[in-house]
C-alpha cells in the first residue's frame, strides 16, 4: 500500500525546502510537499468523472502511462471485478491517476469541478477519489467557502498563512497515507467558488508559501492552525479544547478588543432534558457538570450523570449534536430548572486560534497580518519556503 502511494506521489507537483530554525545555523525539519491531498468522496458505487481538454491518464501503481486523450471525455468511473471502468475498460488496473496535460484542461466529478489532478481508487467493489492540488490553489478554495463576505485585507492575508500552515500541517502529519484530509472536514468544495482577482485570491497570492511553525521539542514544525469568530475575551489551546496532542502553541492568548465586547457577545439557549438526551444518545439527562479549561475559561466537555452512569461528550460533538445556533461557543455555563436545560455563553466559536473580531478591530488599526498573527500566536516564527534555494541550506 506505500509503494502505491509513493507512486502516486511521483506525479504531485512537490518541490524541495528547507526549515531552518532563525536562531542558529542547524537544519530543523526538512518541509517538501507543496501539494495537498485531498479525499473528495469515498466509498461510492459510481460517480461522474469528466475532463474537459487534454489529458494524461497513469497507473500509480508502476508509473506507466496508460493512455491520453486531447478532446476530453466524460463518462461514469466504477470498480468492477477485473478493473476500474471509464467509457472503457482497464483490466487489472485498480488505480488511475488523471493529470491534464494544460492549464487549460479542467476536471469535474459529479459536476464539481476541481484544479489540479484526480486519482481513482478502487476498493471492494467502490471508489474512493483523491484531489491532488497544490497548496496555494487548495487554501483558495477553502477560504473562498468560508468567507463569502470577506473581511478587511490583512485579515484576510492573515487567514491565508493560517489556512496554508494547517495545510501544510496535514500534509507532513500523514505522509504515508492515501490522503491527507477529507474534503468535508475542511469545507473544501474545488475550485468553481475562486474567484478570478477577488480579496481572497489577492490575499494568498500576497502572502504565497508563507507559514507559521512553532519550536517545540528542538523542531519547528507547522502547526494545526486555526480561527475563531468572537473569543469574548480571552483564545484557548488547540489541545485544551479539542483534547489532542499536536504541537501548536500552548498559551491561552487575551484578546482585549474582544473582552470589552464580551457582553454584547452574550447568548442564551434553552433545551428540555428529554431532547436533549436525544441529541446526546443517553438515557435520561440527571446532573450536568462541566470540563473548564482554566486558564481560558472555555468549556471543552460535559459530564452527564444519570445514576449510576455517567456519559462524557466533548465539545465538538455537543456542538455538532445542539448545532452552531444554538451552541454558539466554549465560553458557556450550564443550568437546570425542572424539566429544562440552560445554556448561557459568550462569544462565537470554539475559542481556538485567531480571534476575528479582535483582528478586525487591529487591522482597523493600521495593524498589518503578521503583527495581528504575532498576537494570537506568540512564539511562533513566519517562514517563507521559498527563501531558501533548494541545495543551499546551511548546515
Amino acid at each position: 500500500m506505500r509503494f502505491l502511494f509513493a507512486a502516486f506521489f511521483l506525479f504531485s507537483a512537490l518541490q524541495a525546502a528547507e526549515l531552518l530554525d532563525p536562531l542558529s545555523d542547524r537544519v530543523a525539519v526538512p518541509i517538501s510537499p507543496r501539494n495537498i491531498q485531498v479525499l473528495i468522496e469515498k466509498d461510492l458505487a459510481e460517480a461522474l468523472l469528466e475532463v474537459k481538454g487534454a489529458y494524461y491518464l497513469f497507473n500509480p501503481h508502476d508509473g506507466t502511462r496508460i493512455t491520453s486523450g486531447m478532446l476530453g471525455k466524460r463518462f461514469m468511473v466504477r470498480e468492477t471485478e477485473n478493473g476500474l471502468k471509464w467509457g472503457e475498460e482497464f483490466p487489472g488496473i485498480h488505480q488511475i491517476y488523471i493529470k491534464p496535460r494544460s492549464s487549460d484542461a479542467s476536471i469535474f466529478i459529479n459536476g464539481i469541478q476541481y484544479d489540479g489532478s484526480v486519482a481513482i481508487f478502487g476498493v471492494h467493489g467502490m471508489i474512493h477519489i483523491v484531489n491532488d492540488i497544490d497548496i496555494e490553489s487548495y487554501v483558495k478554495s477553502i477560504l473562498s467557502s468560508q468567507f463569502p463576505t470577506p473581511l478587511e485585507p490583512e485579515v484576510m492575508s492573515a487567514l491565508a498563512i493560517l489556512a496554508r500552515t494547517n495545510a501544510y500541517h496535514f500534509a507532513l502529519k500523514n505522509p504515508d497515507s492515501f490522503w491527507h484530509v477529507a474534503a468535508a472536514e475542511v469545507k473544501y468544495s474545488g475550485s468553481a467558488l475562486i474567484l478570478p482577482n477577488s480579496s481572497i485570491e489577492r490575499a494568498v497570492d500576497s502572502t504565497r508559501h508563507l507559514i507559521l511553525v512553532y519550536p517545540n521539542e528542538g523542531k519547528d514544525l507547522p502547526f494545526p492552525a486555526t480561527w475563531t469568530e468572537h473569543s469574548a475575551g480571552k483564545t484557548a489551546r488547540y489541545d485544551a479544547i479539542f483534547r489532542t496532542e499536536t504541537d501548536a502553541p500552548d498559551k491561552s492568548v487575551i484578546a482585549p478588543h474582544a473582552a470589552l465586547a464580551r457582553q454584547e457577545s452574550k447568548w442564551s439557549y434553552s433545551i428540555s432534558k428529554n431532547h436533549l438526551a436525544r441529541l446526546c444518545g443517553v438515557p435520561k439527562i440527571g446532573a450536568i457538570e462541566l470540563f473548564v479549561d482554566a486558564p481560558s475559561g472555555k468549556t471543552y466537555g460535559i459530564r452527564v450523570k444519570d445514576s449510576p452512569e455517567i456519559y462524557d461528550i466533548d465539545f465538538a460533538t455537543l456542538q455538532e449534536k445542539l448545532g452552531k445556533t444554538h451552541l454558539q461557543s466554549s465560553d458557556f455555563q450550564v443550568s437546570t430548572k425542572d424539566d429544562t436545560v440552560f445554556f448561557t455563553g459568550f462569544g462565537k466559536g470554539h475559542g481556538v486560534g485567531l480571534c476575528l473580531y479582535s483582528a478586525s478591530a487591529l487591522a482597523q488599526k493600521g495593524e498589518n497580518a503578521v503583527k495581528i498573527l504575532s498576537k494570537f500566536f506568540p512564539e511562533t516564527y513566519l517562514y517563507n519556503l521559498d527563501a531558501i534555494p533548494d541545495g543551499k541550506v546551511r548546515r
